[in-house]
């Protein structure tokens, strides 16, 4: 997949103090990438910088090949955005609005309007008033609006903010038929850490103004050590701990009622179940916990909270 954006030892330093210090991430075309971090980590920021709204201190930005330092107009016009909630006019129609928008581009015609207002799954209502139309609608009618000039990149900031889970599952569906169906770029900022499980290829964790690392949603929550319960017979709690932290050298064992959480190697596992038989400890069970990207979030991030 070619590259769409590119960040290169991107710096932001406001008086004296980095903001964003060496930012260095790419972005390819037909995936969705989520921007995480906790709060005042700088995504904002970085938005801001990649939307030429905030000049950089240092490194410069590209997209499509384009840079935003020194061929502004030329970058811009390959990005469509959403910051928050999109300005509509409530007294319009939904398609009389994606006309007033199409007048601001260069060679939109019907055949587009009427692709996008299909592809944001607005047909049965895009010639109501905007002021008759749910949350959900009007963020998908602000998607339609932002795609209208075919842009390489989507720049979603919380697109599902204020959405019920049924508005949420829509937009997520939406969001990942433009990166297939149109080979888009799109770059999601949330503090919904589930949804971004479900709707993202790759997440980025930013904190302090400097990126973690960049990784597939899958390999996020595989990194490191496994996490596994063992079903204990209560009188057996204790002893059980001990075996388990004699087999995994250094391992934490947290009991949860008559559970035990403990984070171990997968070759650990059969030593550890055949200690505990051998000291007749009564064991029911022994099974894989499987982690939430909420979970890897903070442990990465050591516990502070995602806005």
């Amino acid at each position: 997949m070619s590259v769409v954006v590119q960040l290169e030892n991107v710096t932001k330093t406001i008086k004296g103090r980095k903001i964003i210090d060496s930012l260095h991430f790419s972005v390819h075309e037909g995936e969705v990438f989520g921007f995480l971090g906790p709060n005042g980590a700088g995504k904002t920021t970085t938005i801001r910088m990649i939307v030429g709204l905030m000049k950089m201190s240092e490194g410069d930005i590209f997209i499509s090949g384009h840079s935003v330092r020194t061929h502004f107009e030329d970058a811009i016009d390959n990005v469509g955005a959403i910051v928050e909630n999109p300005e509509l006019y409530k007294f319009l129609s939904g398609y009389e609005n994606l006309k007033q928008y199409a007048r601001m581009q260069k060679g939109i015609t019907k055949q587009r309007l009427d692709k996008v207002v299909e592809l944001v799954g607005l047909t049965d209502r895009i010639h109501d008033k905007v002021k008759t139309y749910s949350l959900g609608m009007r963020q998908r009618l602000g998607i339609a609006q932002s795609i209208l000039h075919r842009p390489k990149v989507l720049i979603l900031d919380e697109p599902t903010n204020g959405l019920d889970p049924a508005g949420i599952k829509e937009i997520r569906q939406y969001i990942r038929d433009l990166a297939e169906k149109e080979d888009m770029a799109v770059i999601v900022s949330s503090h919904l850490l589930s949804e971004m499980e479900m709707m993202c290829d790759r997440i980025g964790i930013l904190q302090k103004g400097k990126m973690i690392g960049v990784q597939s949603v899958r390999g996020w929550m595989e990194d490191g050590l496994e996490t596994y319960c063992a079903d204990v017979e209560k009188n057996d709690l204790a002893a059980a701990a001990m075996c388990i932290k004699e087999t995994a050298s250094g391992t934490n064992v947290k009991q949860e009622g008559n559970h035990l959480l403990f984070s171990a190697e997968r070759s650990d596992i059969p030593v550890i179940i055949r200690l505990l038989a051998e000291r007749g400890l009564s064991v029911y069970e022994v099974r894989k916990v499987s982690k939430s990207l909420e979970d890897r979030f903070l442990e990465i991030t050591g516990q502070q909270e995602v806005v």
